[in-house]
């Protein structure tokens, strides 16, 4: 269940580059934002802040890696993202992760190191060359400066990787603490089952962790301090509240199913 990517890539980018002005001070944004990227992605990563309002829409499980990265889950099957219709635009009304809407964006440090720097992958279609016009803004202006869509950007870039750091003293407590469990979810469809073509009467989605609660009880009074101090225990509380959101991912995608009979 945790995100599937190239080993050296982080989700979602294919060939980020580092935006520099000498290079490409004519490259620029299409503003309509297309989330067709995002598609074929059963999960994405979360950070703290987001698990608020991400928990109304998604079940929220921690991957079997040795972060433990919190994930918002928006699919019951491999590969197909339940909050992208065929036109790339995110479900009404729904969250969408700050992850998700950093893409195209991406901070990167050069090979000598240092601060990080803005990143665009260019092999999104909204970042273009030569382009310009009322739906394109430029990454930089004539003089070579970075445009008010680069700085709020970089922002944005830096903000999340903060926020990142932090995400991860979290996962460490879990795992210090033993308090994640593999977890697997049993799936009935029999209620929207009304074709031959639907899907199956039960399917089990597995792959990822939950915090165990008998054990989360069960924590010394001075990590349960910590965990109070650090704001970690609103975080394992909107977890385990997250999972009621299964059913409607269930519904989600016999609806789906039922469509596509229907259409073919």
């Amino acid at each position: 269940m945790p995100p599937s990517t190239a080993a050296t890539l982080p989700l979602f980018y294919r060939n980020p580059m580092l935006l520099r002005s000498q290079e490409h001070g004519t490259f620029g944004l299409r503003r309509a934002h297309d989330f067709r990227f995002a598609a074929d992605t059963a999960v994405v990563p979360l950070v703290a802040s987001e698990f608020a309002p991400a928990s109304r829409h998604y079940p929220i499980v921690f991957a079997p890696d040795a972060a433990a990265t919190p994930l918002a889950v928006l699919g019951v099957a491999a590969g197909r993202n339940l909050f992208v219709d065929g036109e790339g635009q995110w479900r009404a009304g729904t969250y969408v992760p700050g992850y998700v809407r950093r893409y195209p964006f991406v901070p990167m440090t050069n090979a000598s190191g240092g601060a990080p720097m803005l990143a665009v992958d260019s092999a999104s279609p909204r970042v273009v060359n030569g382009a310009s016009g009322e739906d394109v803004d430029a990454f930089f202006d004539t003089a070579g400066r970075p445009t008010a869509t680069s700085q709020a950007a970089m922002a944005f870039c830096e903000s999340y990787r903060l926020e990142a750091v932090r995400i991860a003293a979290f996962g460490k407590a879990l795992l210090d603490h033993k308090l994640l469990v593999d977890r697997s979810v049993r799936i009935n469809y029999h209620a929207r089952r009304d074709s031959a073509a639907a899907p199956p009467p039960e399917a089990t989605v597995n792959g990822f962790r939950m915090v165990d609660e008998a054990a989360f009880r069960a924590l010394p009074a001075e990590v349960v301090a910590r965990f109070h101090a650090e704001g970690w225990t609103d975080l394992v509380v909107l977890h385990l509240a997250s999972q009621l959101g299964w059913q409607a991912l269930v519904d989600a995608s016999a609806a789906k199913a039922s469509q596509a009979v229907a259409a073919a």
